[in-house]
């Protein structure tokens, strides 16, 4: 399997949709495979074991199963195709039958919900840069969106708007409490009258404690620091790395937040991804499992 952020992101966002669309479409993937359901559930338990790579000749019936799904258009293509691009990008392996299937894939992909069009447009992107498979109508920029900026930022701009007076008191004490009055002041006049963006005057105040801040978990503001990072860099791009050399040391912190939190950080992360194609792309890294290892799907905010 590639170390590649990307390639890691793409493969676990097709899997998140698996278990969903399997109880839509057992009995559909048990006859195309030739199975009984008992059999049928054994031989997922297995692939799921095996991360979803087709790697073991008691999964080959469920491989020919999906493929005859995937290249006729039957019920369960929306399942087949997200299996089955799963393991190409894993193995890198990939059938010529299926062709026509990737292409299908693209003219279905708006018709089906948003983060399962997502995964699987940005899985097809992913495959193509591979050179895993080739496409004539690619997915679009939008159809890779989860979701729009607007939606994120309002919920990322709650956060903001929730810290207490000692949180905000806090981050302006974040540079060893130096100049704390000019980072508070400036710091109040970003929320309020910004709506949490920095502009060039807001270089240093209060720029430099709301990064310090952003970079420490147990931080008072962190949080709602994290936000401004966030708003700012869906507004302008990531160009300052302000989200991207942080998702690695941080995303484990990111996903234990509290719900109301940690899902609008976790989709304004995505959006980034999305939309930014060197996003966690900039240095190599060795594949990482666990929690933070990619951005989890956020299904409703």
């Amino acid at each position: 399997m590639s170390d590649s952020f990307r390639t890691m992101q793409a493969v676990s966002d097709l899997i998140h949709h698996v278990k969903p669309l399997l109880a839509q479409h057992l009995a559909a993937v048990a006859e195309a495979s030739g199975l009984t359901l008992r059999e049928t559930g054994e031989a997922f338990a297995r692939l799921r074991d095996d991360g979803f790579r087709f790697q073991r000749d008691e999964t080959l019936p469920l491989l020919d199963g999906l493929e005859t799904i995937a290249i006729t258009q039957a019920e369960g293509f929306d399942l087949a195709v997200v299996i089955l691009l799963a393991d190409v990008l894993q193995r890198q392996q990939v059938s010529g039958l299926l062709t026509e299937a990737w292409a299908e894939s693209v003219v279905r992909l708006r018709n089906w919900p948003a983060t399962l069009r997502a995964a699987v447009a940005n899985g097809l992107r992913r495959a193509v840069e591979l050179g895993l498979i080739t496409l004539e109508t690619s997915p679009t920029d939008e159809d890779c969106q989860t979701r729009e900026s607007a939606e994120i930022a309002e919920h990322l701009l709650q956060i903001v708007r929730s810290m207490r007076r000692d949180e905000l008191a806090a981050v302006a004490q974040a540079e060893h409490g130096r100049d704390a009055p000019q980072h508070l002041a400036a710091l109040r006049q970003v929320i309020a009258d910004h709506d949490g963006i920095m502009g060039p005057d807001h270089y240093w105040f209060p720029s430099e404690v709301v990064e310090l801040t952003a970079h420490v978990a147990s931080a008072p503001g962190f949080a709602g620091c994290t936000a401004i990072l966030l708003l700012n860099a869906m507004r302008h791009g990531d160009g300052r790395g302000w989200i991207n050399f942080r998702w690695e040391p941080l995303g484990a912190a990111y996903c234990a937040l509290q719900p109301s939190r940690r899902d609008p950080i976790l989709a304004g992360i995505r959006y980034i991804y999305e939309t930014d194609s060197e996003f966690c792309e900039l240095s190599p890294r060795k594949a990482r499992l666990g929690e933070g290892a990619t951005i989890p799907v956020v299904d409703d905010l």
